[in-house]
């Protein structure tokens, strides 16, 4: 089966349909005001000039890279703009799929995104580095099982897991000289609940503090609790609420609109509990056949 042929060459016309002779394209990213580069030939290895210089029939040649999107501004010979046209693509073909186009807009193989999903492994080469998300506390996304960040405001990596966030890493090597491994910190200020695994034994260095628990006031309908008024401190996912009215037991699961105060958050029990004072202890459980000791 034949297809139309496509225009060979590209040829631009004032309004009166006269040739641009001598026009010029400015080419920018689509949707913005950066400069992009367009190419003389299909193995886009010739750049064109930015701006394009129309020849004498008002002709030049133009091509583009799939999956890019451009933005046109038409000149005359004096920079006259003659119109403007945004986001024009070209259909990805089958070269797009046996030579993908570099990732990114202008400089080859890179790319900004907000959000970026991988499957599978991910291999990361050379001697630089990768650089994690850096927020503080109140920053915090909605947690989700394996995520990593560094939290500015306690100055440590930190993650989620199944008992919540908690600190990464805490050893410091090479005390005294050589490779020996001897120091290993903690806070003096105990600042969220935490749980010791199960079979587990923990060791903290004293003296340990307790930081101001949670008090304010609010209500939960559903799995949704909604905090009016704060008077001390901040809740967090993992927190333990305790209530006149709260069902043994509840915790926040979830950010809402709230990141540790005033809003809303998702709680583990569905419940409904009118306007009451609300806390939050600071609780560290030691589960049965555990041991915690402090020295």
């Amino acid at each position: 089966m034949a297809s139309l042929s496509p225009t060979p060459r590209q040829q631009f016309f004032d309004a009166a349909g006269v040739p641009l002779v001598g026009g010029k394209i400015y080419t920018y990213a689509g949707g913005t005001t950066t400069p992009i580069t367009t190419y003389t030939t299909q193995a886009s290895d010739v750049n064109n000039t930015n701006p394009i210089i129309l020849d004498g029939r008002g002709q030049a040649n133009i091509w583009l890279l799939p999956s890019v999107s451009y933005k046109y501004i038409v000149t005359d010979a004096n920079d006259v703009t003659q119109y403007t046209v945004d986001n024009i693509l070209v259909p990805i073909d089958n070269l797009s799929f046996s030579s993908p186009p570099p990732m990114g807009d202008i400089a080859p193989n890179t790319g900004a995104f907000t959000t970026l999903s991988a499957t599978g492994n991910v291999t990361f080469t050379g001697a630089g580095a990768t650089q994690l998300q850096v927020g503080s506390t109140s920053d915090r996304p909605t947690p989700v099982i394996g995520m990593i960040r560094y939290n500015s405001l306690l100055a440590a990596f930190e993650g989620y897991g199944s008992t919540g966030w908690a600190a990464i890493g805490g050893g410091a090597g090479a005390t005294g000289g050589g490779t020996n491994q001897l120091v290993l910190q903690n806070d003096q200020t105990v600042t969220a609940s935490y749980t010791i695994s199960a079979n587990k034994n923990a060791m903290s260095t004293g003296p340990l503090t307790w930081g101001a628990p949670f008090s304010g006031t609010g209500s939960i309908a559903g799995t949704m609790l909604t905090i009016d008024s704060v008077s001390v401190g901040a809740l967090a996912v993992g927190a333990v609420i305790v209530g006149s009215t709260i069902t043994a037991g509840t915790t926040i699961t979830a950010l809402g609109t709230g990141i540790g105060g005033i809003g809303t958050y998702t709680v583990s029990v569905s419940q409904s509990a009118g306007a009451t004072t609300i806390t939050a202890p600071i609780i560290i459980t030691v589960p049965t056949g555990a041991r915690w000791v402090i020295i």
